[in-house]
């Protein structure tokens, strides 16, 4: 392409952006409050009322209420950044209703020339804020209303993105202040403790009036909501994770960008973004609304909410019917309170744009003025009188601790704290002594109230906390083993006084105390918090073993390596030790394996790890058990690539003889997935090609395919010229072509050049895949560039160049020769223009009146677009590029045809892409995972994740956007707008929102490959799926929007030629606790199911008898019979503890 066309192309894209905004403004909604009024879809029995509106109030980010019921408001008309000689004057407002009529009628300008305040939070006689890189406490000393004390209460906290810093200010149950940080966010706060440092997201526990500053819990993505129940239970919602509500476990680590190893998931994945949390209480609000938590969904204009129920040592949430939803697109709600009247209060930022990174911060769309705070009431129902707080005698206060409103229980926590414990303890025993209150009648929250109020004023009492322990209710049990936990420093033995609630009958109260333990620094608490085993064992209590045992080590694994414990006996000493995972747990794992003590069920774990860090010897025992075969394949190809990447990583390999591989890799009786792996490890340990089997391997026709590229790949390793010349001669042979893919590869290691040369003249053949023979070249160093040179003169079909620019594009991150090449010689021209903003506003013209987003959805389906394997639908589909549940709702439609068009301008935050050059000359692209222990984990574009070496990394650079530019190029203009359509629908109120009820979206159904067919032709379907025998394909699938699973779509098998054909489907789910669950198929015509393999009853609402633990529920479908769509949905069952869980497909 010419400089000249480049150029004016790069001026008409400057001036994009601003363009199709003045077109939009025209399209902005109405700002009148009473328009927004009017667009509310209100839950039956409540009504809403506009509490506040600008002048009074603009650009609330976050609200909370003091003593006199009065709500002050941080407000942001700055947010997202300041613009060139702009003054920082962002404000504290402090609104009140002081005639009690339900709507403010006086606002305050307490404090103003702030930066972006996220966090507000009355207390200790003025207020904390949140001020870009800082906590100020600012105060009122002269009585006028306006603050004129400001003190620094920390700083060091990280600004590196506007709406990830300090936010979600709350006092909790415990007297502490907790604030939260989002994923992009890295502090360093220096403390009288010392420094305290979070990289990424979490939430922080601070004490006024110590100074002390702990992390409480890591991870999410950015976490703008943050509640407690009446137990002290905590709870978190996530404006990124899509994983919905989140039960918090103190020091826990939850689902974020760049994971740990281990982490905890929110109770309700594939959810959209929420942001703000309540859990509702009072006597105002209908019965059925008490005890849910109360979010907001801003991106589809809802206030919604989720009740949530018991499930082991956890809990589930199930979504319910929203509080609000609207059709007005600048509705957007993001903090919820209950108020001092009963009702609840909702903070609406007001913007029709809500993205951050994605769209222009300058955009004029972005409005900087409005903001409103919504009222929720329910009709007939009397409101709460606002109780007197400020100025109310001391024992009243201590009364109002056992309200039935979560605000007066925290506003009069609070002001106890702040008179102190002089003046609050007498009284409070005083009040314990007296019969029970009317709002206490059973006498079980005033205990724990007053459990909390000494941690409030930070004065231990040994015996309230033990009788708390006692109590007959294990929610109050649990929450004292928290309370236990913070004063194990001051207990005269607080292992002894936390031990015995380890085995207590109720899951909660153990995982608790497990947590509790991990604060003493004693090795004794790490062998009392094991003795959890002695009970069953849940998802949330196994993680809290997992923490505990990690965070104790240094405590119990030295005396553990010099033999003087054994923390209890042999099955918690292995949990541990794997639990720690480090290379020194191996020596006391190699005793526990060489005494013959160590469980089976840890074994495989166990062989794996010291397959990746042990010593020679060590590694010759995995050797060893790999070669046995009664272990399951799959676990003998995981020990291979455990040696195999001991011998990468580390150089270290297996004592004794390395060539006895060759009986596994020459064996045509070993399974392919034990000979690819034993074939890696022979590369890895660089041995003779021919005495370890790999050059027969790579040769032999009749191989697996599978195992003949793993083969190739370690020939590669060896660098031999034996080895090359028959990696040649495969890749220039009628090989299969997955063969010749992975000869070309391997070819690449060699001679990059006559790789390139063998390439091209396979994309020339019929029935190549040019996207995995590009791929093979388009990751080598120097590859891209010889495959242009070799592309030069050639002509290629031009949907084989279409599909190889698929695999050239993600890594050719500096645009080299290859694309160009390839649109050449595919006749497709140069390479095509980005497109221009009349081609963008004519499509945000078009798609909405011309688009059909049924067809649209069928479009999002079809696989050579992979949209579906890149993109999830509340959390089915692929994790390669973000969920888009509500983007219809959240994004304007200009947002969403450049996306398409060009996928580069606007990456979301998290799915920007890492590029790697490796020292074996391999170049990789993908999303960053996680990055610990020398290991970098990357999520390739066709979504599998990919594990390196940091050792093996030679350079390191931002990629572009895993969407291939040109993807929806073979596209017509009215296939572009059916997507468009469709996209833009989803979320919106209508068919395609995800409502709350919890459908099964993700299946897997079985592939009609040969292997299938002769298992069923055998063992007859019955046999097959009781013994999930490994000749059954699974592949994922998803439903379409409704929760509906179209059997059209789906593969049929024949096993007999003249057999009825069949497709056979299967849901995986999880419970926590055995009993009854309900599944609603609407109809059962043409299915047979079978539950964990073994035949049930068909019928329209089935009902299963199941036990804690993971389950499949398969479906035989009878193609002749049926053709109606197949949809599964779970319902609760009254009685029963079962809370079943669909899982996404593995």
């Amino acid at each position: 392409m010419s400089q000249a066309p480049m150029t004016t192309l790069a001026a008409l894209l400057a001036i994009a952006p601003a363009a199709l905004a003045q077109r939009d403004l025209a399209e902005l909604p109405d700002p009148d409050p009473a328009a927004e009024l009017r667009s509310f879809d209100v839950l039956d029995g409540l009504e809403v009322n506009l509490w506040a509106a600008e002048p009074m109030v603009s650009k609330p980010i976050q609200m909370n209420w003091d003593e006199h019921g009065r709500l002050w408001v941080a407000s942001s008309p700055t947010y997202p950044q300041l613009q060139p000689g702009q003054e920082a004057n962002d404000r504290i407002l402090v609104l009140e209703d002081t005639d009690g009529d339900g709507t403010a009628d006086s606002s305050t300008v307490f404090a103003e020339g702030l930066l972006i305040p996220t966090g507000i939070l009355p207390g200790d006689g003025g207020c904390y804020v949140a001020n870009s890189t800082e906590i100020l406490h600012l105060k009122d000393t002269d009585g006028d209303g306006r603050a004129d004390s400001r003190r620094v209460v920390l700083s060091g906290f990280g600004t590196e993105d506007t709406h990830h810093i300090v936010h979600t200010f709350r006092w909790g149950f415990d007297g502490l202040f907790y604030f939260n940080q989002s994923v992009y966010i890295h502090s360093h706060v220096e403390t009288p403790f010392g420094p305290r440092r979070l990289g990424g997201g979490g939430i922080w526990q601070y004490r006024p009036g110590t100074g002390r500053l702990e992390v409480f819990a890591r991870g999410f993505v950015n976490p703008w909501g943050h509640h407690y129940d009446f137990r002290g239970q905590v709870f978190a919602t996530d404006g990124a994770g899509f994983e919905g509500v989140a039960h918090v476990i103190p020091g826990a680590t939850y689902t974020a960008i760049s994971n740990p190893e281990r982490f905890l998931h929110g109770l309700n994945p594939g959810s959209p973004k929420y942001c703000g949390a309540v859990i509702a209480s009072g006597r105002h609000l209908p019965e059925e609304l008490v005890g849910n938590l109360v979010t907001n969904d801003f991106r589809a204009n809802r206030v919604v909410r989720f009740a949530l129920e018991d499930d082991g040592s956890g809990f589930v949430s199930r979504e319910q019917e929203p509080l609000i939803r609207s059709s007005h697109v600048g509705f957007r709600p993001i903090d919820v309170l209950m108020g001092p009247d009963g009702a609840l209060y909702v903070a609406d930022w007001y913007n029709p744009i809500i993205q951050h990174g994605e769209v222009d911060f300058r955009d004029p769309r972005r409005d900087h003025q409005r903001g409103r705070i919504w009222r929720i009431t329910a009709k007939g129902r009397p409101l709460v009188d606002r109780p007197a707080i400020a100025d109310a005698p001391t024992p009243d206060l201590i009364d109002s601790l056992t309200s039935p409103e979560g605000w007066t229980r925290e506003q009069a926590r609070r002001v106890l704290r702040e008179r102190g414990a002089d003046e609050v303890l007498p009284a409070l025993s005083a009040w314990l002594q007296r019969p029970r209150l009317a709002g206490d009648p059973e006498g079980t929250d005033a205990p724990l109230e007053a459990l909390w109020l000494h941690q409030a004023l930070d004065v231990v009492d040994p015996d309230l906390l033990s009788s708390v322990l006692h109590s007959p209710d294990p929610d109050l049990r649990a929450a004292a083993c928290r309370v236990a936990g913070s004063w194990h420093d001051r207990l005269s033995d607080p292992i002894e006084t936390i031990a015995p609630m380890v085995v207590d009958e109720h899951p909660r109260v153990r995982l608790e105390a497990i947590r509790a333990l991990a604060a003493v620094p004693d090795p004794r608490a790490a062998e009392a918090a094991l003795r959890a085993f002695a009970r069953p064992i849940d998802t949330e209590l196994d993680y809290a073993l997992d923490l505990t045992s990690r965070e104790l080590a240094p405590r119990w694994l030295p005396l553990v390596r010099e033999g003087s414990s054994d923390l209890g006996g042999p099955e918690p000493l292995a949990f541990a030790l794997l639990a720690v995972g480090s290379p020194e747990a191996i020596p006391p794992l190699m005793a526990l394996i060489r005494a013959g003590a160590l469980p089976e069920r840890f074994e495989a774990e166990a062989l794996a790890l010291i397959g990746r860090l042990g010593e020679p010897d060590d590694l010759r025992r995995v050797f060893d058990a790999a070669f046995d075969p009664s272990r399951p394949d799959d676990r003998r190809a995981r020990l291979l690539d455990a040696l195999a990447s001991a011998g990468r990583d580390r150089g270290s390999k297996p004592s004794g003889r390395l060539d006895e591989i060759a009986a596994l890799v020459s064996d045509p009786g070993v399974p392919a997935a034990v000979r690819a792996a034993a074939a890696r490890a022979a590369g890895a340990w660089s041995l003779d090609p021919r005495r370890s089997g790999l050059s027969g391997l790579a040769a032999d026709p009749e191989a697996p395919p599978e195992a003949r590229r793993a083969a190739l790949a370690a020939l590669a390793e060896s660098g031999s010229d034996d080895a090359r010349g028959l990696v040649a001669s495969l890749a220039s042979s009628a090989s299969p072509p997955s063969v010749r893919v992975g000869a070309i590869e391997a070819l690449a290691s060699f001679d990059v050049n006559a790789a390139a040369s063998l390439a091209v003249a396979a994309l020339s053949e019929d029935g190549s895949d040019p996207t995995a023979i590009v791929a093979a070249l388009a990751g080598r160093r120097g590859g891209p560039e010889a495959m242009a040179h070799a592309l030069d003169g050639v002509s290629l079909p031009a949907d084989t160049a279409k599909l190889a620019l698929r695999a050239a594009r993600p890594a050719d991150r500096d645009e080299s020769p290859l694309v160009h090449a390839l649109n050449r010689a595919g006749g497709l021209g140069a390479e095509p223009a980005r497109a221009t903003p009349e081609q963008v506003a004519a499509l945000v013209a078009d798609l909405r009146s011309q688009g059909d987003p049924a067809r649209g959805e069928r479009l999002f389906r079809r696989e050579e677009l992979q949209c579906v394997k890149c993109h999830a639908i509340a959390g089915a589909g692929g994790k390669v590029g973000p969920g888009l549940e509500s983007i219809g709702a959240s994004a304007p439609d200009d947002y969403l045809v450049e996306s398409l068009l060009i996928p580069d301008k606007a990456i979301k935050e998290g799915y920007h892409s890492l590029v790697v050059a490796t020292d074996d000359g391999r170049i990789l692209s993908g999303i960053p995972i996680r990055e610990a222990d020398g290991v970098l984990v990357l999520r390739d574009a066709e979504g599998a994740e990919r594990s390196l070496s940091t050792s093996s990394i030679e350079e390191r650079a931002p990629g572009k956007s895993l969407m291939p530019a040109g993807l929806v190029d073979p596209l017509t203009r009215a296939e572009l707008l059916d997507l468009l359509a469709f996209l833009s629908a989803l979320g919106e109120p209508g068919a395609y929102a995800v409502g709350p009820e919890l459908v099964v979206r993700s299946w897997e159904v079985v592939a009609p490959t040969g292997p299938a067919a002769e298992a069923i032709r055998r063992l007859g379907i019955d046999g097959a799926l009781a013994g999930d025998d490994p000749r059954l394909s699974w592949q994922p699938t998803t439903t379409l929007v409704s929760g509906s699973l179209p059997i059209d779509e789906l593969p049929a098998i024949t096993a007999y030629n003249d057999a009825t054909p069949i497709t056979v489907a299967r849901l995986r789910f999880e419970t926590a606790a055995a009993g009854d669950v309900l599944l609603r198929l609407g109809s059962a015509s043409g299915l047979t199911p079978y539950l964990d393999g073994v035949p049930v009853p068909p019928a329209d609402d089935l009902t299963l008898d199941v036990g804690p633990g993971l389950h499949t529920l398969s479906f035989v479908i009878d193609r002749r019979t049926r053709d109606e769509p197949l949809r599964a949905s779970f319902l609760d069952v009254p009685g029963s503890a079962a809370r079943p869980r669909p899982l996404a497909s593995p």
